[in-house]
């Protein structure tokens, strides 16, 4: 359903939406949208819609190919004017929104359509924990000032998907053959996106002179990944293994306050990630999505921290902005990331790409001369200090989903 999201927003920038050749950033405003289905349901065609949902989209208007889209819904806001139907639909015969939560959509191709205003996108949507390309028409509907000045657009866009794809395959058959449900899902979203600042996009209330665009284009995003890719090859940061053992770190919170690893081991498990920083809109996205399955995690006896090589002060704006509850911590001399064969310095090049295409300056983070980061990672740590899970991965897009956090906890404390 995320797609759908991302979706609206491409088609909306690829298709009609005029202006200078610079990178702007659109997010959808879900009170005057709505992300709906429609699906056969025995002789009739039967409709509902998810509630809450968020997406970005960046890049040029004046060149859609470079158009970049994230967004996400939360499937648990499904919504049939039926609770003990919504109450199935979040089982595992269905979406099981204990273990997959969250819908997301990545775009990866944006191409204007023939007719007047119109568009398709394509991207990798992922229902149910299954990862499918799709491709949406759209029609893109206007775009201008609302009252208060704001700069909005809409658009409206359709796709029909298998729902077997996604291992949503529960049916059952009458007696005359023919199914309950049928296994096409039609998908409608018409939705308003308002521009919006870099800052706003990535969580922050209060937009910072230095992050005007934070949400890279397609030809920045291939160059920042060709870099990663010769910095991985280099090797020496690919982070720690299963089956290693987790070395010890203090550090101080968001208010100053040191938390050790093996002190909160002596509590229970850790589930311990290493992010980029309050810049980073994909950190950003992370980090709510564990706060959502933060309560899971405490049930099952586990602390959740997060490492950053960003300054106390900006972790501490972050976790307000995105309401965070667990604590955010400062590497501020970067030896637990290097403990952890993480870091690295950011490279000349890379630097230029932060700054002239991202409007990033790291020291403006992290501090005088530190231009270094972690590679993106999460680790799930036993009580004796050793690594039992987790995802290392340089493609910065890629984290380590709460649903597969959960089924890790589950099975450390199993055994």
């Amino acid at each position: 359903m995320k797609k759908l999201v991302a979706v609206i927003l491409l088609t909306v920038m690829a298709a009609g939406i005029t202006g200078a050749a610079e990178q702007k950033i659109f997010q959808i405003d879900p009170v005057h949208s709505s992300v709906q289905f429609r699906i056969r349901h025995l002789y009739s065609i039967f409709s509902g819609r998810f509630n809450k949902f968020e997406g970005t989209i960046s890049g040029d208007p004046a060149a859609p190919a470079s158009l970049r889209v994230t967004a996400s819904v939360d499937v648990t806001s499904i919504d049939t004017a039926n609770a003990d139907r919504e109450k199935h639909l979040r089982t595992p015969d269905f979406f099981d929104t204990e273990h997959h939560p969250i819908a997301t959509f990545i775009s990866t191709k944006v191409t204007v359509g023939e007719l007047k205003d119109s568009g398709m996108v394509t991207g990798k949507m992922t229902i149910h924990g299954v990862t499918k390309d799709v491709t949406f028409s759209g029609q893109f509907l206007g775009h201008g000032t609302d009252p208060r000045g704001a700069s909005r657009a809409g658009f409206h866009a359709t796709t029909t998907i298998n729902r077997a794809d996604f291992g949503l395959a529960y049916n059952s058959t009458m007696t005359n053959g023919v199914t309950v449900l049928g296994t096409d899902v039609e998908l409608i979203l018409d939705l308003e996106a308002i521009e919006v600042n870099a800052a706003v996009a990535s969580g922050s209330k209060q937009p910072a002179a230095s992050t005007k665009k934070q949400i890279p284009d397609k030809a920045t995003d291939e160059a920042i990944r060709k870099a990663e890719k010769e910095l991985q090859i280099a090797g020496g940061n690919d982070g720690l293994k299963t089956g290693d053992k987790a070395p010890d770190f203090s550090l101080p919170d968001m208010a100053g306050k040191t938390v050790s690893l093996y002190a909160s081991l002596k509590k229970g498990p850790v589930v311990l990630v290493f992010y980029r920083g309050e810049w980073c809109p994909f950190c950003n996205m992370q980090l709510r999505s564990l706060e959502k399955a933060y309560p899971d995690i405490q049930t099952l006896g586990a602390s959740l921290i997060a490492i950053s090589p960003q300054t106390g002060d900006k972790s501490a704006a972050q976790s307000g902005d995105n309401n965070l509850s667990f604590p955010l911590l400062t590497d501020d001399t970067g030896a637990t990331m290097k403990a952890y064969h993480l870091l690295f310095d950011v490279p000349e090049a890379m630097q230029k790409l932060y700054r002239e295409k991202l409007g990033v300056n790291l020291e403006d983070y992290n501090g005088k001369g530190r231009w270094q980061l972690p590679v993106t990672s999460t680790y799930i740590i036993d009580q004796k200090a050793v690594i039992r899970d987790g995802l290392v991965d340089f493609d910065y897009t890629k984290r380590m989903e709460p649903a597969d956090i959960i089924k890790a906890l589950k099975t450390l404390r199993q055994n």
